[in-house]
């Protein structure tokens, strides 16, 4: 099985299990605030209909209150996951497209907002970093903004004996919120990202009884069941410093404001609100959309 394959299988598995995922892993209601508080102030100051793009298909972010005669095109690259989560095109006023987000089938300057979720993540630092920004900042108008939920990893990394000591004592609030943490302490370095099916492997041999894990924690079983979706996946996630991060951004972006919403250990998800840098948009030839990950 090739890793293109086993990578869309993985996220069609997070599809199917997206009911059962939690924040951070999703957005809170808090994240959405402010996204819905970004995206309104951007509309108050521009006479126009906002043109948006979704970096993946987050049905939180589809589905919050847009402005009046918003037009929401969302990219992603795995069919599965496009079928099991998102809601539904809806003419004139959202549909969605299958494309490689570093090559998206979007004319130079046609967008106002650009809204990722943790999107970033997903590609490797620093050349996927600034492939990634680089096309987000080719598609936007020079007065548009980049709303961005980032996964950032403390500069200080996390013992896993620490982690586990957590896990017992009732001092995580959730399953999502420890597998974040387990994912960022298993992380050698941002330029080698943290390969899933590893932190599969760490976990299985800790022998844990997930039936006495979710009865002590009171955590949802269904999703400490979801630590099978990393069993074989060869994906790759990549937790940036915010200062690394920043510093890919910098050359396309100007970082305006750093939204850190009110929920626990809410500074691991900073949501970054960015303008596009005068004179720094990348030019691309676009001819159709990306081939699709079936």
């Amino acid at each position: 099985m090739s890793d293109s394959v086993r990578d869309d299988t993985y996220w069609g598995g997070v599809g199917r299990a997206y009911a059962a995922l939690g924040p951070p892993l999703r957005p809170s209601s808090a994240d959405i605030a402010v996204m819905e508080s970004a995206v309104s102030g951007w509309s108050a100051s521009h006479p126009r209909p906002p043109r948006a793009v979704l970096l993946g298909v987050t049905p939180q972010i589809a589905q919050m209150r847009w402005p009046h005669e918003t037009w929401l095109v969302a990219a992603d690259n795995s069919m599965p996951m496009v079928r099991a989560v998102w809601p539904g095109d809806i003419p004139r006023k959202r549909a969605v497209v299958c494309a490689h987000w570093p090559a998206l089938p979007l004319r130079e300057s046609s967008r106002d907002l650009v809204l990722g979720d943790g999107s970033f993540t997903c590609t490797r630092y620093p050349s996927g970093f600034r492939a990634l920004a680089a096309e987000v900042r080719r598609v936007l108008r020079d007065d548009g903004m980049l709303i961005l939920r980032a996964f950032i990893r403390p500069i200080q990394r996390e013992r896993t004996e620490d982690l586990a000591t957590d896990l017992w004592r009732g001092a995580i609030p959730s399953f999502h919120w420890f597998k974040y943490r387990l994912l960022l302490a298993m992380q050698e370095s941002t330029e080698r990202g943290v390969r899933l099916e590893e932190v599969y492997r760490y976990w299985a041999l800790q022998n844990i009884d997930e039936a006495m894990l979710a009865a002590q924690t009171g955590w949802d079983p269904l999703g400490i069941r979801m630590m099978e979706l990393y069993r074989g996946a060869n994906t790759v996630h990549t937790f940036s410093t915010l200062a690394e991060l920043e510093a890919v951004l910098l050359e396309f972006f100007e970082v305006v404001a750093i939204k850190t919403p009110s929920d626990i250990m809410g500074d691991l998800c900073p949501i970054l609100l960015a303008r596009p840098r005068s004179n720094s948009r990348p030019v691309r030839q676009v001819s159709g959309a990306a081939a699709c990950a079936v």
